[in-house]
């Protein structure tokens, strides 16, 4: 039977730290969703950058629309930095110029957050149930630098913290990321997706 601390960590994780900061509905998460190996405490589905890049649109004029190209080579030679006459970028050169522009791809990312409140529950044989791209222990602050040493390196540490200055989790060790299939990401989702049916509640 879960105890309140247990209920209190889990509901801290569904929005933790989120890698698109926007009021967009970005996230998804359940608690106590079947994975490959077993139950996960909290599994989160979230819209990242999968492919990030800024693009230049008089060094990178090949990379845009015709219409954008005529646009472009109308007032400036193409391929040529209206500074300096240059071929390179830089972000301390390019900051703030009205010929960047951001291009991105978003994906869907997969985090597993597993909680464990006491040590001989973390040494116990269940709940260890990692198949997100990120995935967190959740462990009181006390609990954490005790395991730090068994744990994979690619596993992250959240530390909860309680009083009247210091509340919520923060970021003990960070996760290291795990490629995964999409035919995983389905499964995944396919089993949260049954929790949701059942009467998730999103806050």
């Amino acid at each position: 039977m879960e105890t309140e601390l247990t209920k209190q960590i889990k509901s801290l994780n569904h929005h933790y730290r989120p890698k698109l900061n926007t009021n967009m509905r970005t996230i998804r998460w359940a608690d106590e969703v079947w994975t490959p190996t077993g139950i996960v405490d909290s599994i989160r589905f979230e819209d990242y950058y999968a492919n990030e890049e800024y693009l230049c649109r008089v060094l990178d004029i090949s990379r845009f629309s015709e219409t954008d190209q005529r646009t472009t080579a109308a007032t400036h030679e193409p391929g040529k930095c209206f500074r300096d006459g240059g071929t390179d970028k830089n972000d301390r050169k390019c900051r703030g110029c009205v010929f960047r522009c951001h291009n991105w791809k978003v994906g869907m990312m997969v985090t597993c957050f597993e909680v464990k409140i006491t040590y001989s529950d973390f040494r116990g044989v269940n709940g260890h149930n990692f198949h997100g791209n990120e995935n967190y222990y959740c462990v009181p602050k006390a609990l954490a630098p005790k395991i730090a040493g068994e744990i994979p390196d690619d596993i992250g540490i959240l530390a909860y913290y309680e009083g009247e200055r210091q509340y919520g989790l923060r970021q003990f060790r960070p996760s290291g990321w795990r490629d995964i299939t999409d035919q995983t990401k389905v499964e995944l989702l396919y089993n949260a997706m049954k929790k949701w049916c059942d009467g998730a509640v999103f806050i």
